[in-house]
């Protein structure tokens, strides 16, 4: 008998090898395949740029001669360089705008916000350099400066020594009220502008090519393709969809819940679990709730019977959950409870009708709430028209994009609400709002003159000029307290072009100054208010040391 090759042997070896592992179970050579009933928060942890502090040197101008010409040799000569590289060389003498008394050199201090993404706001503090002899910042403008990872700097004079460049700065100044200049403070209102996205990834406990795949495919079945990418056995990338835009936290909670399976039966069985902490309260309700949304469509009949459930607030979370998947059959319940005085959610309701609900059926709820008397309804039901683009509210912006005046359209008691973080905007509630007859309002300082006399057509509005002997004005607008705003905030010198009138420049925190004393002096039929604002040294002491 011939001797069988030695080739031919190895084969039927292989062979005899292959189909006898055949018959052992699969899960004795492929690693262990998770479990399909894991959330995938119970397997992996997410990490994301935190919350950080940056910090730079910049240069305020505009000032009226409260500025200095002093600047530390090391920070002037980054400075001229910084500046030179901004204009066109030849048109500006950086030297000479660093001397000029109506230029101050200022520290630049900011927090960009966890889970940041390109081109997100965010406010600054700015501050006199201790070693010089500016007075104040008032009325100034920011020159772009680049904001740099504050806990890489030992002093603030390296500035300019880390090449990474994490955020923009620049814009006009906001003067915070003080009784003396040594306690005011100045700010740059949504002057902070984020340069790239942050990174957010989810760590698997054990590391596991499988795992990683399993979780990369669940998130992109249920949030669309390329919202997760697994980078490695460990790692899986995340993407923020556009929805989820504003309401980051939402997005990351949403994808810890996922379970690992569509399997209808399993998907079923979570459900049922999540119905009955809703329920039994017990737990954290919300979390339970966007859990049911990560499940979806498939949720919803069991979802459904909870909207004639006798708790109101298991009512709620079954009609919000409901319509953030995509089902209008518990709108009648988010309606209802916009509209309850003494429920909790009403701005809860109000938020999620005007993301989530259509169009149509969301602008008669929110026009509605606009009438409320309570202020914060009115933001919110604000909030969510600007959002949804709506009709009754008009947008102007002055002074170059300097500041913007809303003009709401509704039948509640009139309003003047001014915002002191993010950006500067004032939002007038029951316009059009219209300024007395009869009036005669100064400035704290009396250097704004506000005056008519009955009779008389128009108002007229003159101001000191801030660093000459001589008045600008008297211009003259309508009795509208929205043309009164934009006389006063317009820039003096705008284009030929334009459609913007000629104002005069008074800065925002000198506008919402003399709205306060106006509604104060029932020059104007409208209430005034204030929202907050900037909390930034607070905050920068309060973040761990690195």
């Amino acid at each position: 008998m011939k001797r069988i090759p030695d080739f031919l042997y190895f084969l039927l070896l292989l062979s005899a090898m292959f189909f006898g592992g055949c018959a052992q179970p699969q899960q004795q050579i492929e690693p262990n395949a998770p479990n399909p009933r894991d959330t995938i928060g119970s397997i992996s942890r997410y990490i994301s740029t935190e919350t950080t502090p940056v910090r730079s040197i910049g240069i305020v101008a505009g000032l009226a001669g409260t500025g200095s010409s002093e600047c530390p040799p090391a920070v002037r000569q980054e400075l001229e360089k910084y500046i030179q590289q901004q204009v066109q060389v030849g048109t500006v003498n950086p030297r000479a705008v660093i001397n000029s008394l109506d230029t101050a050199v200022v520290e630049i201090s900011g927090v960009i916000p966890a889970l940041s993404m390109t081109g997100d706001t965010f406010d600054l503090a700015l501050k006199p350099l201790s070693s010089t002899q500016t007075t104040s910042l008032d009325g100034g403008y920011l020159y772009t400066a680049d904001l740099k990872e504050q806990s890489r700097l030992t002093n603030v004079e390296q500035y300019t020594l880390f090449t990474k460049t994490l955020a923009t700065a620049e814009g006009p100044v906001y003067s915070c009220k003080a009784n003396e200049v040594s306690q005011r403070k100045w700010f740059v209102l949504g002057g902070g502008r984020v340069k790239q996205d942050s990174s957010v990834k989810l760590i698997l406990n054990t590391p596991d090519f499988i795992t990683a795949n399993a979780v990369r495919n669940r998130i992109n079945e249920r949030l669309g393709p390329k919202t997760a990418v697994a980078l490695s056995t460990a790692e899986i990338s995340l993407a923020i969809p556009a929805q989820y835009l504003d309401q980051r936290q939402i997005f990351l909670k949403l994808v810890e819940s996922l379970i690992l399976t569509e399997n209808p039966a399993i998907q079923n069985e979570y459900a049922q679990t999540l119905i009955q902490k809703i329920i039994s309260k017990s737990g954290d309700i919300e979390d339970a709730e966007i859990a049911l949304e990560g499940i979806g469509r498939p949720a919803l009949d069991v979802i459904a019977p909870l909207l004639e459930h006798p708790d109101p607030v298991v009512r709620f979370f079954a009609a919000k959950c409901m319509l953030n998947i995509g089902d209008s059959r518990g709108l009648f319940v988010l309606r209802s409870v916009s509209a309850d005085e003494q429920s909790p959610y009403r701005i809860e309701a109000i938020r999620v009708i005007g993301r989530s609900a259509k169009r149509r059926d969301a602008l008669p709820i929110l026009t509605n709430a606009l009438n409320d008397s309570r202020i914060q309804v009115r933001l919110e039901a604000y909030e969510m028209l600007v959002y949804l683009n709506s009709p009754v509210i008009s947008r102007r912006t002055v002074a170059d994009g300097a500041f913007i005046i809303d003009n709401v359209v509704c039948s509640g008691p009139q309003m003047v609400y001014v915002f002191r973080q993010d950006f500067p905007k004032i939002v007038l509630f029951g316009s059009p709002i219209y300024c007395s007859k009869n009036l005669f309002i100064q400035s704290r300082d009396q250097s704004l003159t506000i005056n008519s006399v009955p009779g008389a057509k128009y108002i007229s509005v003159s101001r000191k000029h801030p660093n000459r002997p001589r008045v600008l004005g008297p211009l003259l607008c309508n009795y509208e307290l929205s043309s009164l705003i934009r006389t006063l905030g317009e820039l003096s010198d705008v284009k030929q072009s334009a459609a913007a009138q000629p104002g005069l420049a008074v800065p925002y925190s000198e506008i919402i100054d003399i709205l306060e004393i106006m509604s104060t002096q029932n020059a104007i039929p409208a209430q005034f208010f204030a929202g907050p604002e900037p909390i930034i040294e607070p905050v920068l002491q309060e973040l761990p040391s690195n």
